[in-house]
């Protein structure tokens, strides 16, 4: 799985300590609740659209949550016109027309290891006819699961309402089929989750 493995270690030069020559990756939206920030960061790589970075002082680690646009993320430079990459998709990755998205959500240690909670292609374009819906509701959807996690309360003196347990427990493809149903105007659309790996 070469995309599990370059993700992994751009979670780890992202969270490891920085280097004179390094610069760390642009922070382009921050957001703060009682319990936690939540920052969506730059990650230039094909096909990636979205990255939010949840973290809180009464967790034991922090989250990465990616979007990646599967067509692009599947793609292999075929050449390069006047300074534009012409990419088509590799053969050696099964074609599902019907699967838009990669959702994944990465629990990150503050030494820069990192383990997936959950990757899975997803659809969350559905039978949309707006381009501009297209491109925007995947993205909002996201932002809306990122976002979800500023409610969480931590209560020290009960195990179970700790920030900690509570987004542990977060059924993470459940909001994001709640969210792009919003986006979408469809409460009958279903993502189709092809689980790419998902802890038991």
């Amino acid at each position: 799985m070469e995309w599990i493995e370059k993700l992994q270690r751009w979670i780890s030069r992202l969270f490891k300590g920085k280097k004179k020559r390094r610069s760390s990756p642009k922070i382009i939206k921050r957001w703060y609740g009682k319990y936690c920030a939540i920052l969506r960061i730059e990650r230039k790589i094909p096909g990636g659209l979205s990255t939010y970075r949840i973290t809180s002082i009464h967790g034991d680690c922090d989250y990465l949550l990616t979007l990646d646009y599967l067509p692009e993320l599947q793609a292999e430079l075929v050449a390069e016109f006047n300074g534009t990459p012409f990419r088509l998709r590799s053969h050696s990755h099964p074609y599902n027309s019907v699967l838009t998205h990669r959702f994944a959500v990465w629990r990150v240690f503050r030494n820069g290891s990192s383990n997936p909670i959950g990757i899975w292609d997803v659809d969350l374009e559905g039978f949309t006819q707006s381009f501009a819906q297209r491109q925007l509701a995947p993205r909002r959807a996201v932002a809306g699961v990122a976002l979800a996690s500023l409610s969480l309360i931590h209560i020290k003196s009960n195990p179970k309402l700790s920030w900690q347990n509570q987004i542990e427990h977060i059924d993470w493809l459940l909001l994001l089929e709640q969210r792009i149903r919003e986006e979408l105007s469809n409460p009958n659309h279903n993502l189709k989750a092809k689980a790419i790996l998902q802890e038991p």
